[in-house]
């Protein structure tokens, strides 16, 4: 199954205390924004589509220059103009995509620096033998709070997510939650994302809402990777921690 990736670029990260977007913060030497492209490289995607927004020129021409075009490797970019929800942005992606395209589509945070090929792989291969044609991601958190929660029924299978705003209070018990990387057949983006509305605490579009449309077709594939590998950075604070965490594992040097 041919694989592209979509990765979201878009946000100002108010919380890193910065004029600079979030995704063009140094980490291990490298601006946020290139490792989990690298990533996607790494695994075998021949083609990824950055969603930009915030300064998205400057990310534009810095993903340009350090991960230029090349044989098997290509980048092209979308601009999602008002930050409306992970659904919109990818949403804002679609067109991007070639007419003809009908394999999986991996998505991505552009804030997400230690994620491995291998994940991807596993969520390329989980994807591909699903009912559903969707694969996601889930860690376990010793804290919870503020991460959407895996939804499973009594047969254990995952039904839906629901971000923490929304959560039930037995759902806020659930501990876990949703890593942000998926594998989803093109075919359902461009069918079922127009299906999703806003209808939420933060009036927003939730990609997340995907899992429960899926999940009526099939059996939505979910792979636990360690907590560490899917950690998004919000605050310079976080951003140094994640980097030690990822040196003593070994991930980077």
């Amino acid at each position: 199954m041919n694989t592209l990736a979509i990765l979201l670029a878009a946000g100002k990260g108010t919380r890193m205390r910065s004029d600079l977007a979030k995704v063009l913060h140094p980490f291990a030497g490298e601006p946020l924004v290139l490792h989990p492209l690298r990533a996607a490289r790494e695994f075998g995607v021949a083609r990824s589509i950055v969603v930009v927004g915030h300064q998205g020129a400057d990310v534009k021409a810095l993903v340009q220059a350090r991960l230029p075009a090349s044989a098997g490797w290509a980048i092209g970019f979308a601009v999602q103009a008002e930050q409306n929800g992970t659904g919109h942005a990818v949403m804002c992606a679609l067109p991007e995509l070639e007419a003809g395209f009908d394999g999986a589509v991996l998505i991505l945070s552009g804030d997400v620096p230690l994620l491995r090929a291998q994940t991807l792989q596993a969520l390329a291969d989980a994807c591909r033998g699903s009912a559903a044609g969707i694969s996601l991601a889930s860690f376990r958190a010793a804290d919870p709070t503020g991460y959407g929660r895996i939804v499973r029924d009594a047969n254990h299978r995952c039904v839906a997510i629901r971000e923490h705003k929304d959560a039930s209070p037995a759902e806020r018990e659930i501990n876990e939650c949703n890593a942000g990387v998926y594998c989803v057949r093109a075919e359902h983006l461009r069918r079922e994302l127009p299906q999703l509305g806003a209808d939420n605490a933060a009036g927003e579009i939730y990609l997340t809402d995907l899992i429960a449309l899926r999940a009526r077709a099939g059996a939505v594939a979910v792979v636990e990777v360690q907590a560490d590998e899917v950690a998004g950075v919000n605050t310079p604070e976080q951003l140094i921690e994640l980097e030690a965490r990822g040196r003593a594992r070994g991930w980077i040097s």
